[in-house]
């Protein structure tokens, strides 16, 4: 799935999104499915299959009412057919006759004629539907799909198949009035799929007033979609163009529970920040209030500008950490971590800096693990030469965020930045850890070393809402 923030409004451009993970946002709607049920037993009784057209306009979910008849029941309907829609008229029958599989026990299979609206070829559509008729008629397994919107071309396709097959390849009863979702559940076909991009309204920008008001003047829910895909883009991703805004990649390291503790503040899958546990674990705080004010203008709200910003938090180890001041080829961060009984090894340098979240984003890779339990036990010497360096941070930060990029980079040769890239102010309070470019992507990096002691949920959370409410002021997305 791709990571660009996409609401498809028809089932094409879904598939063509999620691929084989549409499945929880193919919402069942009982009356289709009980409708293509009873299409089904018609068609055992007579032992011969159906046309069917799938009446309603454009966006209602015809195609959609297809799949999630696969998709739901799948006990009782084989996986959908689709007829691609660059097949010709007059070839189509034959592309059906090479595709369709054989029987699988007492399953449906319905074959979907999408994307035939119109055609001129009147001689080509008796050829297709009298070569169909033949086939349904050793096929009571088939159901023939045929989604249209326009009237004339109903009564058309209909006419002709009542002349070459009668009453039971196309009867009145194949007529199906496509329901789709009603307006009242297409809020939640919304929320699913924000929430496979780890949104929400808040990030993005939208307010329950606004899906309101789209709900009540939209007539089908691809409609609906449309509207909210129009808004979401000119609000998140128009609006990051416009104003030059950067990607912010906050990267946590301890030798406490980093991974566990960063999981309670993000999202599974693209470690994007999550504004609610962000504010839960450190509502006192200072900047925690401050965000909570905001928070009651959409326009302002905390999840508006992680999604800005498209806020990321990835963690590193205290073993990654050692290794990039060992490996760095500065004496000063080198030999606090030789002290604490800590030695150089190039072979666990790169597995260790290769295994590590930061590595892992920056080159694209998916980091699939997200629990809160944390895994594997660290030496003592490995803690003991981190709490050195970490101790270090306040004086040494921009040498050691260098060692961690230079190790990075060392394993990433796509990976570039120069020395002028650490601790880069762009006036006023702004000043960026660290700027790397990869493969014409541009990272603005902020690093927090915490102490075993300080590696808590609420350290981060007060740490990356103090950083994005000063990039919001810097790029006056927020009034101060």
């Amino acid at each position: 799935m791709t990571s660009e923030l996409k609401i498809p409004n028809r089932f094409e451009s879904l598939e063509e999104t999620f691929g084989q993970g549409l499945r929880p946002l193919v919402v069942p709607i009982d009356s289709d499915l009980k409708t293509l049920v009873s299409l089904r037993d018609r068609a055992r009784v007579q032992s011969a299959g159906l046309l069917c057209f799938l009446l309603g306009p454009s966006g209602i979910g015809k195609t959609t009412a297809v799949h999630s008849a696969a998709v739901h029941m799948p006990e009782a309907f084989a996986p959908v057919l689709s007829v691609l829609p660059t097949v010709p008229i007059r070839d189509a029958a034959d592309w059906v006759n090479r595709h369709i599989p054989p029987r699988n026990g007492d399953k449906a299979l319905l074959v979907l004629f999408d994307g035939r609206e119109v055609s001129d070829d009147s001689i080509g559509l008796r050829q297709l539907l009298s070569t169909l008729n033949q086939l349904v008629r050793t096929r009571p397994d088939v159901l023939l799909c045929w989604p249209t919107t326009d009237p004339e071309w109903h009564n058309e396709l209909r006419g002709i198949a009542e002349k070459v097959g009668g009453d039971g390849f196309a009867p009145k009863e194949s007529d199906m009035q496509v329901a789709g979702p009603p307006a009242g559940e297409w809020p939640t076909v919304l929320e699913r799929l924000l929430l496979q991009f780890s949104k929400t309204y808040a990030d993005v920008g939208l307010g329950s007033d606004i899906i309101g008001g789209f709900c009540a003047s939209e007539r089908t829910i691809g409609a609906f979609l449309g509207r909210v895909g129009q808004v979401i883009a000119a609000r998140v991703t128009e609006t990051r163009t416009a104003r030059q805004l950067p990607q912010l990649v906050f990267v946590v390291t301890s030798s406490g529970d980093v991974v566990g503790e960063a999981n309670r503040i993000r999202r599974a899958g693209m470690q994007s920040l999550a504004a609610e546990p962000l504010l839960g674990h450190s509502p006192r705080s200072e900047v925690g209030k401050w965000w909570t004010e905001r928070n009651r203008d959409a326009n302002y709200h905390l999840g508006y500008m992680t999604s800005l910003f498209d806020a990321r938090l990835v963690t590193m180890t205290a073993s990654a950490v050692v290794y990039a001041c060992l490996h760095a080829g500065d004496t000063s961060l080198e030999a606090p971590a030789t002290n604490a009984g800590a030695r150089a090894d190039k072979g666990n340098a790169k597995r260790t800096i290769e295994s590590s979240e930061l590595f892992k984003f920056l080159n694209g890779e998916q980091i699939g693990e997200f629990t809160s339990s944390k895994k594997g036990a660290l030496q003592q010497s490995t803690i003991h030469a981190y709490a050195a360096i970490q101790a270090l941070s306040n004086t040494r930060h921009k040498v050691i965020n260098m060692a961690l990029c230079k190790l990075v980079r060392d394993h990433l040769a796509r990976l570039e930045y120069s020395d002028g890239d650490f601790e880069v102010s762009h006036g006023g309070n702004v000043i960026t850890d660290a700027i790397v470019r990869l493969n014409s992507k541009t990272f603005f990096i902020e690093f927090h070393h915490l102490s075993q002691g300080q590696c808590v949920a609420a350290s981060m959370a007060s740490y990356i809402m103090g950083k994005l409410r000063t990039y919001a002021w810097h790029h006056q997305l927020i009034p101060r």
